[in-house]
């Protein structure tokens, strides 16, 4: 098996090879890269940047289905271009924020985000809806760290570590979390990096969704391969009619 990780960002998650290689199947096989050729950000956390990722995370998607990658892993907390990949490509295309909820529903009845910043938990509030996920979502606290910041060559991992444990307890211990999901995958791959035993010093599991949907793209791709499709193409993920994307392919200089 074959998965394409993209960061969609200018910049790729100090821990995401050896945090990924550590949890992987045996017959995995997978590749790390970012989008620095369409976007020279190390930060998406706005909605303006969030937008202007998409177009060369969409094009890293694309390419992978064309290279024969089984499946795609959009490694990010705002899940850029996940929607629309799902309208463009067969395989099957993950996300941090929503196979990270999805683990979180089924492992307990309430959950919290842990943002960098309060407008980047709204915008992760409102895809939550999107998604149909709200409904078990009890609260987010922001650990105040921004994402350009998050790297190690800006900020020691134990400052991360306890910035995003003080905001955690306070989701356990005033909110009611029964889970906590980092809101950043470029936190959650420091504490599962550096951190041997999250649950024990927060007080409720921590879901780093860069494992979840990493382990969700490999079971998709299972599925996949077993003869069940990646989406439904009845309504939401129909694909553009061929004309029509061919033309604006065209129009950009890129190949259908």
């Amino acid at each position: 098996m074959r998965i394409l990780v993209v960061n969609p960002f200018g910049d790729t998650e100090s821990h995401a090879q050896d945090n990924l290689a550590a949890i992987s199947r045996s017959d995995t096989q997978f590749d790390v890269v970012n989008i620095s050729d369409y976007y020279p950000l190390r930060n998406n956390q706005w909605l303006y940047f969030r937008y202007m990722c998409t177009d060369g995370t969409l094009e890293k998607i694309i390419w992978a289905e064309k290279q024969g990658y089984d499946a795609v892993f959009i490694s990010c907390n705002l899940d850029i271009g996940l929607y629309e990949a799902r309208q463009l490509v067969d395989i099957p295309v993950t996300a941090t924020l929503e196979s990270a909820v999805l683990i979180a529903h089924m492992m307990g009845s309430s959950y919290s985000l842990l943002p960098v910043d309060d407008q980047n938990g709204k915008i992760q509030q409102m895809m939550l809806k999107n998604y149909g996920l709200y409904d078990h979502f009890v609260s987010q606290r922001s650990f105040g760290i921004d994402a350009n910041d998050l790297y190690p060559d800006q900020t020691p991992s134990g400052e991360v570590i306890e910035a995003v444990v003080e905001a955690a307890r306070k989701c356990v211990e005033e909110d009611g979390a029964e889970v906590v999901i980092p809101a950043c995958t470029l936190a959650g791959s420091i504490l599962t990096h550096d951190l041997d035993d999250a649950e024990s010093v927060i007080g409720a599991p921590v879901l780093d969704g860069m494992i979840t949907g990493f382990k969700m793209a490999e079971m998709m791709a299972d599925l996949h391969i077993s003869g069940i499709p990646s989406v439904s193409r009845r309504g939401w993920f129909q694909k553009p009619p061929v004309k029509d994307f061919k033309t604006l392919r065209d129009f950009l200089d890129r190949s259908v």
